[in-house]
């Protein structure tokens, strides 16, 4: 398979143009604010004209750099070719490529363009893209896309297939058959919108601003006729704070309606797909191979209601930067059904609700664990601001109580290869592990936990961010050596191979 060198689309030396303008924007705010009033034409004009000269460079560089960049395929490699003074090359084989992964941008979508993300084994972590390609037409993404499939699939069959050398065989290759496994729907993306951390965070900052508002009014001197000005002041200023915190969560809900709007899981051979986004539409490939291991979380709002989300822990893919670290697979979905969709995308993985719990002795060190530092805060807060200070007594019952649920929640299970581990901090965390996947398991034994044959564990897996860990605290030490034995006994020929 060979492709002439193509260019990308002229937009992208407006996209570098933009990029680096975003940059620069604080800089040469700066410069304007510092050089006068340009509207009284008292302006040094000198520094400013050298900031324009300084743009002009950075877009005559950006349209010099997309003449000069090229890509395509030749005997089995991508190739790109780019430098704006030095003439570099990457070649990146297509046994590398994990996946392409596609994004459309507000400078994308009205011209029917994406931006192309060429994913390695090797691109992990925060690093950025083995390549991107920064703006090419759908079409041609979509031929790129079969073009890697088809030469990986002629690469798979060559080797045994003695009439592979026939015209025939070569265009018998089945196109890939993509299979939509969940899509969320509207009414479920604006429930998690009103659901979610940051909407939560800002209701506890009105609930709390109004209890202290409450506590703080001198209610006494309202009827004041002199302090009427102090009355109609605060009153201005709650009203305000309360407006601002309202934009602020109706700015929160549109965001992640926009974000996670058209949200659809697919199944594509091998890999995993997931697309989501209105303004920005993303398509993220995920190879079903890297999958390390999987977590589901509850907090303290959606799990009353019945819902949970579900987050693939995955090895790599510089998708996983940003706000993509994590890479939810089901943002927002009732707990019943989840076991009906992960065998769907990962049938290995088994949804299992019963657990070994930590033993009873274990109560007092998880409310102490949780507690101690809002109890001990608590003393000079309740000193220094007395008597409205005693009120941090009651976040340090908050706390003790979160201790409560982080005892009742805690657990473990195996079934068979699988290990399940579920704490709590503030959200419930259930993660389900494969013993080939597990990269380090540690039992950590204090003292005073020696002395009540207590222990704790904890297992890390491989993830894009550097490592997931999961924990469980204050179990039987029975528990926790049966564990080990179990994790000791490495059934190596079970691991899938890896890419």
């Amino acid at each position: 398979m060979m492709f002439e060198p193509k260019r990308l689309h002229p937009i992208s030396a407006i996209i570098n143009f933009v990029k680096t303008l975003k940059d620069a924007a604080l800089p040469l705010i700066i410069v304007l604010v510092l050089n006068g009033n340009i509207f009284s034409g008292e302006v040094d004009w000198i520094p400013l004209l050298i900031w324009i000269g300084v743009l002009l460079l950075v877009l005559g560089a950006g349209i010099i750099r997309w003449l000069r960049f090229t890509y395509r395929m030749e005997e089995g490699e991508l190739r790109i070719e780019y430098g704006l003074i030095f003439r570099k090359k990457r070649y990146i084989p297509i046994d590398r490529i994990q996946s392409l992964d596609f994004s459309e941008g507000i400078f994308h979508r009205p011209l029917n363009l994406v931006k192309v993300s060429v994913e390695t084994a090797g691109s992990t972590g925060n690093e950025k893209a083995e390549a991107e390609l920064t703006a090419i037409r759908k079409e041609e993404a979509d031929s790129l896309e079969e073009a890697i499939f088809q030469e990986k699939k002629r690469r798979n069959i060559r080797p045994d297939d003695d009439t592979w050398d026939t015209e025939e065989a070569q265009t018998e290759i089945e196109e890939p058959k993509r299979e939509k496994v969940y899509a969320m729907s509207m009414k479920e993306i604006v429930m998690m919108a009103i659901t979610s951390g940051g909407a939560g965070v800002v209701i506890s900052g009105v609930a709390v601003f109004f209890s202290q508002f409450m506590d703080l009014l001198p209610v006494g001197t309202i009827y004041n006729e002199i302090l009427d000005w102090i009355q109609i002041s605060v009153l201005v200023i709650a009203f305000t704070a309360l407006v601002i915190l309202l934009v602020a969560y109706g700015i929160s809900i549109v965001m992640t309606i926009l974000r996670y709007a058209n949200f659809s899981v697919f199944i594509d051979e091998d890999d995993l797909i997931i697309t989501r986004g209105w303004l920005e539409k993303k398509q993220m490939t995920i190879p079903l191979n890297r999958i390390q291991g999987v977590r589901m979380e509850e907090n303290l709002i959606r799990q009353p209601l019945g819902y949970a989300s579900i987050t693939l822990i995955s090895a790599g893919g510089s998708v996983l930067k940003n706000d993509e670290h994590q890479l939810r697979l089901l943002p927002m979905i009732k707990k019943a059904e989840v076991g009906k969709i992960l065998t769907k995308v990962l049938p290995d993985y088994d949804v299992v609700d019963d657990f070994h719990r930590p033993p009873r002795r274990s109560l007092f060190r998880y409310i102490l664990r949780h507690s101690w530092f809002g109890f001990l805060a608590a003393i000079p807060i309740s000193i220094f601001f007395f008597p409205y200070g005693l009120l941090s007594v009651v976040a340090g019952c908050f706390l003790a109580v979160l201790g409560w649920l982080a005892y009742h929640d805690a657990g473990w299970n195996i079934l068979e290869d699988q290990l399940t581990l579920r704490s709590r901090g503030i959200i419930k965390q259930t993660y389900f592990m494969k013993k080939y996947r597990i990269q380090a398991f540690y039992k950590k034994q204090t003292y005073f936990q020696k002395r009540k044959h207590l222990s704790s564990m904890e297992v890390m897996l491989t993830s894009g961010g550097g490592r997931s860990l999961a924990s469980c605290y204050y179990l039987e030490k029975s528990d926790t050596e049966e564990m080990m034995e179990w994790y000791r006994v490495k059934r190596v020929s079970e691991k899938p191979p890896e890419e």
